[in-house]
């Protein structure tokens, strides 16, 4: 992995040719100050950011797939119409940023500072995948794929991070088939807990409770999917 200081990465943004894309993919920039920088149209996939200042900076039609921001300054930053898939943004202050147009699609955002980010409807798996208010019918597959059809009333929590998984804090079960549809169960048991059982006609509650906060993506709910196909793709992949 490359490394570069201040100097040595703006030296390589101030030469570059604004045609085409600048290649700083897989490289580490340590101690450097890129507040205000126009960082548009440049591949930073697999870069770790450490210690770095991009208070402002633009980001503009950019790779920053897989990127790593580590005690980064990153607040009023600019990330438009970026690919932003599978990064880590644990505990960063976003305050102020604008995300609008890009896609943030398994992107971690656990404890970081959210108040006052922009989207807009070309942003990809910021907003949450499930409805936020009202009834609506999930899925999720369970033991032998079966798969199990679910009533989320308007009462229950519900989150998304920024996956096509959901998690809600309960649910009725209103049916349970086979994944060609081509047979009924009763009952569907857990992949997770071998002791929790989805039975038609009833309503479940997670056992082990539930985690309002919507990041935190792997934690207690009853995980489920808004789409049957991709409830079973992701099953059986």
């Amino acid at each position: 992995m490359t490394e570069y200081t201040t100097e040595q990465i703006l030296d390589k943004i101030r030469n570059r040719d604004r045609n085409e894309m600048l290649d700083l993919h897989d490289c580490k920039i340590h101690d450097a100050d890129l507040a205000g920088w126009d960082l548009s149209k440049i591949n930073f996939e697999w870069t770790d950011f450490d210690h770095v200042d991009m208070t402002g900076a633009v980001f503009e039609h950019s790779d920053l797939n897989h990127v790593w921001f580590k005690d980064c300054k990153v607040r009023g930053v600019k990330f438009l119409y970026c690919d932003v898939k599978e990064a880590n943004f644990r505990w960063m202050d976003f305050t102020g940023a604008d995300f609008s147009g890009s896609n943030f699609y398994m992107t971690l955002f656990e404890y970081a500072v959210l108040d006052d980010v922009k989207d807009n409807d070309d942003t990809k798996y910021y907003r949450m995948v499930c409805p936020e208010t009202g009834p609506f019918i999930a899925w999720k597959c369970c033991t032998d794929l079966r798969v199990v059809q679910l009533l989320v009333p308007a009462d229950a929590r519900r989150v998304s991070a920024t996956a096509d998984t959901c998690r809600c804090d309960k649910a009725k079960v209103l049916s349970i088939k086979s994944i060609d549809e081509t047979k009924s169960y009763d009952w569907a048991q857990s992949t997770v807990d071998p002791n929790f059982y989805y039975e038609v006609g009833k309503w479940v509650e997670p056992a082990n409770g539930f985690q309002p906060d919507r990041w935190m993506d792997s934690s207690p709910g009853i995980h489920f999917f808004m789409d049957r196909q991709r409830c079973v793709d992701y099953q059986t992949k």
